[in-house]
């Protein structure tokens, strides 16, 4: 599998729609997890606790789906899973990975033990093209 980065990030994903139109211009993939919990419906719910492999609703171009799931989160898993083919995966309420911001009309990258970095978007995206965007 190749390398995913993954980015903590707060709020919405508009608020990074620029970024992910950019990466998307150059045919790069996009995803995004969000660890902070997520409204599933009710139905879908219920079908879960059946013991189904998986639960899925479909309506007006979107598709959700519920897999039941014993333990933690496995963020390795998880990629695997869900997001094999993304070059980037936007985490809201990722913890231990670089975090990013949006800084006026720029973004504010920062990684644990290291000094912020302020980059335009060209740059940024410029940087998740690298196998170690941020240094080591």
């Amino acid at each position: 599998m190749k390398r995913i980065h993954l980015l903590s990030v707060e709020g919405r994903a508009e608020e990074y729609q620029v970024l992910i139109e950019a990466i998307r211009a150059e045919d790069r993939r996009v995803g995004w997890l969000d660890l902070g919990g997520t409204e599933v419906p009710e139905a879908l719910k219920a079908a879960s606790r059946t013991g189904v492999l998986r639960a899925v609703g479909v309506q007006d171009g979107l598709t959700v789906a519920v897999k039941p799931r014993k333990g933690g989160v496995v963020m390795k898993d998880l990629l695997r899973e869900y997001f094999v083919g993304c070059s980037v995966v936007l985490v809201r309420g990722g913890e231990g990975m670089p975090r990013l911001s949006t800084a006026e009309d720029d973004w504010r990258v920062e990684i644990p033990g290291a000094t912020p970095r302020k980059l335009d978007t060209a740059s940024l995206v410029a940087a998740l093209r690298r196998p170690r965007p941020f240094g080591a």
